[in-house]
């Protein structure tokens, strides 16, 4: 079972060797481009009806899965979704089924916000602020599960857009360490904005969207956490492999900002400081 209070981090996406199918999605904008790295190079439907904004995830083989996401989606603040798990390519056992959820969580509390506003109760985004944010959605399951089939269903038929587009889906397994990150973890932007000044000092600027940075030290690691999962992280991501990643998983607004797809800026060196403790720096950026 995840911890809610730990950090999470969620690695290998396993989308690019899935065959996709289901829904219904425009000839030009097809299913198969949630597959590709580039965010913005997103996946449409033909309308935002239930019946085309559905999909089936084929795996190879039978693989741990604990989480499925959705980025840089145009999901709306109402929106809603489905996720199931099943064994079998059939989808004959099912493993574990999310029910119907909000697509986006809770993420203003109830004194951040005005009586009168639609969004009061629920302190969901409207979609004024949902603008501001990098569209990401999260489901973990209870727990891993070995699942060769996902199937997928979102329900947003007023969105404004008329049609669902998703830039990237992620399928894959869930780590947290057996003692959470130490003290120090550090929260961030990669800010990218520039400033040109002309001869009379009037100054000029180009804004760029923030990436978010983590840096956070696992100090209390075992044998087992450092080799067979830190480290196996950096052989098979290196810097440009994808990692999902979430400081805590309780639905706090906190929480929503701190979660986001990365890769690893540099591969620091798995340390061995003292009897049966090793230690390992990670330092993400996010993905747009």
């Amino acid at each position: 079972m995840l911890d809610p209070g730990k950090i999470t981090l969620c690695w290998p996406n396993r989308i690019d060797e899935a065959a996709l199918t289901g829904g219904s999605f425009e000839t030009e904008l097809p299913l198969s481009l949630v597959q590709e790295r580039v965010l913005a190079v997103r996946a449409q439907s033909v309308d935002a009806s239930h019946a085309a904004t559905w999909f089936d995830v084929a795996l190879p083989q039978v693989r741990p899965v604990q989480v499925v996401a959705l980025a840089r989606h145009n999901l709306s603040a109402t929106a809603e979704c489905r996720v199931r798990l099943y064994a079998d390519a059939a989808q004959s056992v099912l493993l574990w089924d999310s029910g119907q959820r909000a697509a986006w969580p809770s993420v203003y509390a109830t004194a951040q916000l005005e009586w009168e506003y639609d969004n009061y109760w629920a302190g969901t985004l409207d979609e004024e602020a949902r603008e501001l944010y990098t569209p990401l959605l999260t489901v973990f399951s209870d727990d891993v599960q070995l699942a060769r089939s996902v199937r997928v269903e979102l329900f947003d038929q007023g969105n404004p857009d008329g049609c669902l587009r998703l830039g990237r889906v992620i399928v894959a397994d869930a780590w947290q360490p057996e003692y959470n990150a130490a003290y120090g973890i550090a929260h961030g932007f990669d800010n990218a904005d520039t400033i040109a000044e002309a001869g009379d000092r009037t100054e000029y600027f180009e804004r760029k969207r923030q990436r978010r940075t983590m840096a956070l030290s696992l100090e209390h690691l075992s044998e087992t956490e450092a080799y067979q999962r830190l480290y196996g992280l950096q052989r098979t991501e290196g810097v440009a492999g994808e990692i999902l990643y979430a400081f805590g998983l309780a639905e706090r607004p906190e929480n929503f900002v701190r979660t986001f797809l990365a890769r690893q800026r540099q591969l620091d060196p798995l340390e061995h400081p003292y009897h049966a403790t090793h230690t390992q720096s990670l330092n993400l950026l996010e993905i747009l």
